[in-house]
């Protein structure tokens, strides 16, 4: 009896160690799981972030779609991950592959993989009905079609896909593509978690595309008042477009953000936009203007201010049209403010349109050369010009085409009057009213030395 007893005791505490070691199991088993989720969904929080500063960025839509495969091969734990974009005019889903173009390893051309919305292809069908697919098997999956430039290029054997659909209110904007498991297979955790992660960037992707679409509006609205200007004086077509161009390389030698380069581009096509409230007798006069002439054609700056002052969000953008003739000596026009008080996009247009004006062909003379327009700006530096922005030009202008070192100009560079005999417009003003009349009658620079003409 006393053995059995004890035999009895000896299973019993067999089995509490059983289930106390079994408890345990289960205890690291719920740690593990905890953790583990803990630590996707703090990335998940770290891929928003990411995300959104992405689309931040210059190219925005082509930022979330690099940094978003990316990261979500971590997030969702497989061997690869496609973005598709969707291409509403051929009723596509489409992403592109980056392939050397020679043998050598010289540049990289760009192929596009597409496949047609509809129920043929697996993201064509992700595409086609907007809803997750996890296709645990691809191989018997009769819709698992590869493109030939995917053919070419895709070396990952493909075993099981999941795939979102990246959707805001109705309108599919893409397809997100998992591809094979790092874990053997995908599991229902990861089909919440790529429903999770298609929220997030939808979103994101939706604002893009918003922001984009904004951008390109206002930049359509702003060259057509720029042809407008344009049309007025045949003798300055394409100025404007010309001038946001020269602008936006100087811009970009001196390290502007993406922001303030966005501002300048539209700075410089509307920094004419005033001259639609000139009277054409002044605008188009193919002789010298006269004093109280071109005290009229100096209130361009002015006048664009009144155009667009009050639209919200353009602050910056005003200011670069309204200070385009000012100086940092304080001898510019309308307002003769000087120095840090005119705004670095004013400064920037400033030499970008001047340099045009000279090179520019008018009714009173052909446009001079390009190295005649460098000498010029560089000559004035720190007078007419911001010598922050001339440096960035004289750098930009020495790596161009246009940059002669050993060209002779037999024509002297112009030399700056006596103060006291400048008045408001001795030294560089070809660009003052960017007009047949306007630029040969304000004298400066080019004006007297080309022409012998100068208003009192």
């Amino acid at each position: 009896m006393k053995n059995n007893k004890k035999e009895t005791q000896i299973q019993m505490l067999k089995k509490n160690i059983q289930i106390l070691q079994d408890e345990q199991e289960d205890r690291e088993s719920v740690i593990f799981t905890l953790n583990t989720k803990i630590k996707r969904y703090n990335n998940l929080v770290k891929f928003s972030e990411i995300i959104s500063s992405a689309a931040q960025a210059k190219r925005a839509d082509k930022e979330v779609y690099k940094k978003g495969v990316a990261k979500l091969k971590e997030l969702i734990e497989c061997e690869n991950v496609k973005i598709y974009r969707v291409d509403k005019e051929k009723q596509e889903v489409f992403y592109e592959i980056k392939t050397v173009s020679n043998d050598r390893g010289g540049d990289r051309d760009k192929l596009r993989v597409s496949y047609k919305i509809d129920e043929e292809s697996i993201p064509g069908a992700c595409a086609y009905y907007m809803a997750i697919l996890h296709i645990p098997d691809v191989t018997t999956d009769s819709r698992n079609k590869k493109s030939e430039f995917e053919d070419e290029t895709q070396a990952i054997k493909y075993r099981d896909m999941l795939l979102a659909p990246l959707v805001v209110e109705g309108e599919l904007l893409g397809i997100i593509q998992a591809i094979n498991s790092t874990k053997g297979s995908f599991n229902k955790e990861d089909i919440q978690f790529i429903q999770t992660v298609s929220n997030q960037m939808s979103i994101i992707l939706q604002y893009v595309s918003a922001v984009e679409k904004a951008k390109k509006q206002l930049f359509q609205l702003s060259n057509a008042f720029a042809m407008a200007i344009d049309k007025k004086d045949r003798y300055t077509g394409g100025h404007t477009k010309r001038v946001a161009h020269f602008s936006e390389v100087i811009g970009r030698e001196m390290n502007l953000s993406k922001k303030e380069l966005d501002d300048l581009r539209l700075a410089g096509v509307l920094h004419d936009v005033g001259k639609i409230g000139i009277d054409d007798n002044i605008l188009k006069k193919r002789a010298p203007l006269s004093k109280e002439e071109f005290d009229v054609m100096k209130e361009h700056p002015r006048l664009g201010h009144e155009i667009i002052g009050n639209i919200e969000g353009l602050k910056t953008v005003v200011d670069g049209i309204r200070f385009h003739h000012e100086r940092p000596d304080g001898k510019g026009y309308p307002y003769g403010i000087k120095g840090n008080d005119i705004s670095i996009l004013a400064q920037i247009i400033s030499v970008a349109d001047t340099f045009d004006a000279i090179i520019s062909d008018r009714p009173y003379r052909k446009g001079l050369p390009p190295m005649r327009a460098y000498r010029e700006i560089v000559q004035y530096r720190g007078r007419q010009f911001s010598e922050e922005v001339v440096d960035a030009f004289e750098s930009v202008f020495k790596k161009s085409h246009m940059y002669k070192e050993n060209e002779r100009d037999f024509e002297p560079v112009t030399k700056l009057e006596d103060d006291a005999n400048e008045k408001q417009n001795t030294v560089i003003e070809v660009n003052a009213g960017a007009g047949a009349g306007a630029g040969a009658g304000v004298g400066g620079a080019v004006g007297v030395k080309d022409q012998k003409r100068k208003v009192g």
